[in-house]
């Protein structure tokens, strides 16, 4: 019997350890996919940039990503008036 608990208990710390390393990979794995999502983004960003042959003050000038996420439009930024979309 003291045997077999023995054996149980390894098995369980095995599985312990295995759930926990699939665990880091996934997250691993969804980072990965994050940056590589954000890196292409940058990059389309970068090519049509070139396209439009924007100047460097026009970036300046554009809202920020925490701004354009809450819905804050570029229009009516500088009259101090902010609208949700």
């Amino acid at each position: 019997m003291r045997l077999q608990d023995e054996q149980l208990a390894r098995q369980l710390m095995r599985l312990r350890g295995d759930i926990h390393q699939l665990k880091i990979e996934q997250t691993c794995d969804l980072h990965r996919r994050m940056l590589s999502d954000a890196s292409c983004e940058l990059q389309e960003r970068d090519e049509l940039s070139d396209l439009l042959c924007e100047s460097p003050l026009a970036a300046s000038f554009s809202l920020s990503t925490p701004l354009r996420l809450i819905g804050v439009t570029k229009m009516n930024i500088s009259s101090r008036r902010f609208s949700l979309c």
